[in-house]
């Protein structure tokens, strides 16, 4: 079992009854202060070091005695600083470090820095054209260019339509007929290979990691370790997702079940996040239209915090906090795009993001990865619809989409409703949503639901809903 970083779950809080024990404490602080070294004139700013170790810490900031160095780290003090943190010599480990103040982790992962940016090399330059569904010279994830990636974990690969007969006597035709491997295989179609630049140590390594959880009230830190992989979802060039046909994102779709699948089985795994980040506004780095597996032994707040509302909404009421919202999603009707007998899409109540639509299902299904060949199959046609819906409103915009599948580390899953979250990328972050992690929304859910619906009747009117 790998160290647990989410060791607390809750925070401690304020014993107001005990304010003799607070007095005590302070004098005892008081007794036992550490006086700042006196090996130099106090820095007046942070009166915490001297003028000296204030330049070494931090080098941009210019001292009181006017010493101006600017990220210029001294060789002598870089190396003692490697001395005494020798696991920082390790640029293939990940670690994550918890913010006291807010109780959330942040993972610290060298490589990723290391990572190839398409999108900033042709900055400068006009874009190389392509065609459509072709290999394109230089992309690491066009078909005949394997050797540029880890070898595959995964390969999938399209066959001929299926077909079944009806009671009326005739064939149906239904889903392609797929081929899996777990590993290589000529002609695949989609392609799981582990990232290059992982932001996470990998698990299979974790008995060499050298980084150890401390038990530093002040400064908790943690490794960090699990999986990340990358999901080609096409062999031949393409870089958006709204140019497949629905066979393709169905066996993406499958992709992503078989690898949620595996890595929930790995002990100590607590999270797995499935994500695309579509144009370099989302935080693609490369062209190649691809999404990305992550599965940690980290289990973020925000994930934490969702968890324990599901499991308190069903704990009062008996019912799944996500189904009950759909229900009422669908009996306003307001916000509602469109819906199957299977899936439904709108925009939610509270989107914190402009143009925001989930996708779920109508029945009760914690677990992506639970679904059959023929859920993905409807679930790929619906994707594909929303998909294209974006791009229609918001033309030539990133978008990211995020899946939410039922954590591995959920003791009570059946509290737990999955879904998928796609936004545009319409408005980027600032102040204020960076100091509150209160978003601001310029576009009211119920404006984009009608403006997404009159795109969707366009589309296909027979499953619209019949208003807005």
């Amino acid at each position: 079992m790998h160290p647990n970083a989410d060791s607390e779950t809750h925070p401690e809080t304020a014993d107001s009854s005990a304010p003799q024990r607070v007095h005590e404490a302070e004098l005892e602080f008081a007794v036992k202060r550490t006086a700042p070294k006196t090996d130099g004139p106090i820095d007046m700013d942070t009166r915490l070091a001297t003028d000296e170790r204030t330049r070494v810490m931090l080098s941009v900031r210019r001292t009181s005695r006017g010493v101006d160095n600017r990220w210029e780290v001294d060789p002598d003090t870089q190396d003692q600083i490697l001395a005494e943190h020798a696991w920082l010599n390790d640029d293939s480990a990940s670690h994550s470090r918890r913010d006291q103040l807010t109780g959330g982790w942040t993972i610290y992962a060298p490589k990723r820095d290391e990572r190839p940016n398409e999108f900033a090399s042709l900055r400068s330059m006009q874009a190389t054209p392509f065609r459509q569904g072709e290999a394109q010279v230089g992309c690491p994830f066009c078909a005949g260019s394997e050797g540029q990636t880890p070898e595959a974990l995964w390969t999938g690969r399209l066959g001929d339509l299926t077909a079944f007969h009806t009671d009326q006597g005739s064939d149906r035709f239904a889903r392609p007929a797929i081929s899996i491997c777990y590993g290589e295989q000529p002609d695949w179609d989609v392609r799981v290979v582990p990232n290059k630049f992982p932001a996470v140590t990998s698990i299979d390594g974790a008995s060499q990691n050298r980084t150890e959880p401390t038990t530093d009230v002040l400064f908790p830190s943690a490794p960090v370790v699990g999986g990340h992989e990358v999901i080609i979802e096409s062999s031949g060039h393409a870089e958006n997702m709204a140019s497949f046909d629905p066979a393709l994102v169905y066996l993406t779709l499958v992709a992503y079940r078989e690898r949620i699948r595996h890595w929930a089985s790995v002990d100590g795994i607590r999270y797995i996040s499935v994500f695309k980040n579509c144009g370099p506004e989302a935080g693609a780095s490369l062209h190649h239209s691809h999404s990305q597996l992550i599965a940690t032994s980290l289990l973020p707040q925000a994930a934490r915090v969702t968890m324990a509302r599901c499991e308190s909404h069903r704990a009062r009421v008996g019912s799944s906090l996500g189904c009950d919202l759909l229900r009422a999603e669908c009996s306003q009707r307001s916000r509602v795009i469109a819906k199957t007998d299977s899936f439904v899409a709108y925009c939610p109540f509270a989107s914190r993001f402009a143009g925001m639509i989930r996708l779920t299902s109508m029945s009760h299904q914690p677990r992506f990865e639970s679904f059959d060949d023929g859920t993905l199959d409807r679930l790929a046609s619906m994707l594909t619809r929303v998909i294209y819906w974006v791009n229609q409103a918001f033309p030539g915009k990133a978008y990211n989409y995020l899946l939410h599948t039922c954590p591995p580390s959920s003791a009570q899953p059946e509290a737990f409703q999955w879904w998928l979250d796609i936004f545009p990328r319409l408005n980027k972050a600032a102040g204020f949503e960076w100091s509150s992690d209160c978003m601001i929304n310029s576009m009211l859910p119920e404006v984009a639901a009608a403006n997404y619906r009159r795109i969707a009747r366009r589309d296909d009117p027979r499953r619209v809903l019949a208003f807005g």
